[in-house]
């Protein structure tokens, strides 16, 4: 019997109208931070996104020069290292990021470029053979490649694939780049 009656009140008052309700609703400003949550939810998600894809996007390029500078070293210390294997090399040691092994580099051109002390220059563009083995060069070659002082210049440029790009090359008018180049020299020793 109590409890039906504490049961009975309960219910009284859950159904019953209160009197300050009618004020609850008609307060200025009800529901304004909620509004303006959602608005700036939606400025932070955006901004948010923009960051991610330009991190990735920057991040690729610093696997580039690093990429860029052991072949152009590689190339300088191993004279008698032909242009493939140089793009072998740098293919191996490459970002996973640049270099998965699915694409093995194919998203990379790369061109190395050799001036010599006579400032005869040549100009040969390399692929990679191989994405797991690092090349082994001649120790001795007739000629030789490179001789000391022959300036070794490696240019890359990389496409960067559409699974990289999260937002697409373009977002709300931000144009994102879709090739990165990276060059660097070194001197044959």
């Amino acid at each position: 019997m109590e409890r039906d009656l504490m049961i009975s009140k309960w219910l009284q008052r859950l159904t019953k109208p209160r009197a300050d309700a009618g004020a609850l609703l008609s307060r200025p400003g009800r529901g304004q931070a909620a509004v303006e949550f959602a608005l700036v939810l939606t400025v932070a998600m955006i901004v948010l996104f923009v960051a991610v894809q330009l991190a990735i996007i920057g991040e690729a390029a610093l696997s580039l020069g690093q990429m860029n500078y052991q072949g152009a070293r590689w190339a300088a210390v191993n004279v008698c290292a032909t242009d493939s294997e140089v793009a072998t090399y740098m293919t191996v040691v490459g970002s996973p990021t640049i270099t998965t092994p699915s694409s093995c580099g194919n998203a990379l051109a790369i061109s190395i470029t050799e001036t010599n002390s006579n400032n005869a220059t040549s100009t040969n563009s390399a692929s990679s053979t191989s994405c797991t083995a690092t090349p082994t060069p001649a120790s001795s070659c007739t000629p030789t490649l490179r001789n000391f002082g022959t300036s070794v210049t490696v240019n890359i440029t990389y496409t960067i694939p559409s699974s990289q790009l999260v937002l697409g090359s373009s977002f709300l008018g931000i144009n994102f780049p879709t090739k990165l180049t990276s060059s660097e020299t070194a001197m044959a020793e």
